[in-house]
């Protein structure tokens, strides 16, 4: 069933890109102001590389180059973790599907969804990578 569907049933036409020679700003406007995390870098038409939001972050903070005591004590100074949290969260029963949760994270701009039991408490997380896993190892 899975195993003959193009990769063209999923991939999303509309990308947004930067050239080569663009301000990394414009790449941190784009992640701030859409829902994406990763920006195709192009020369012309030609991919030549990505930037992830992932790869912004590790340039913010310098983090393959600093000392790890000293950006974990500028952060511990600076933020608490109610500063950095987002409390508006996104919850499903265990008892939901597999249907729900992809339904949630592919109509959305978020990539995780916390699973709980009927008490509340946490049992859990699925993320995008989950699924991703999942329809990997389901595909005969």
């Amino acid at each position: 069933m899975l195993t003959n569907q193009s990769i063209k049933e999923v991939v999303t036409k509309e990308v947004i890109s930067v050239h080569e020679n663009q301000n990394v700003s414009d790449v941190a406007k784009i992640l701030r102001e859409t829902t994406i995390h990763h920006v195709p870098v192009v020369r012309g038409t030609k991919v030549v590389g990505i930037i992830s939001s992932q790869d912004l972050f590790k340039l913010i903070f310098n983090i393959d180059s600093t000392d790890e005591r000293m950006l974990d004590t500028l952060l511990d100074h600076t933020y608490k973790i109610s500063d950095v949290m987002t409390s508006k969260l996104v919850i499903l029963d265990e008892s939901s599907k597999i249907k729900d949760v992809a339904k949630l994270l592919s109509d959305n701009s978020y990539h995780s969804v916390l699973v709980v039991d009927n008490k509340g408490d946490l049992t859990g997380i699925v993320t995008t990578t989950d699924l991703i896993r999942y329809l990997h190892n389901n595909i005969e």
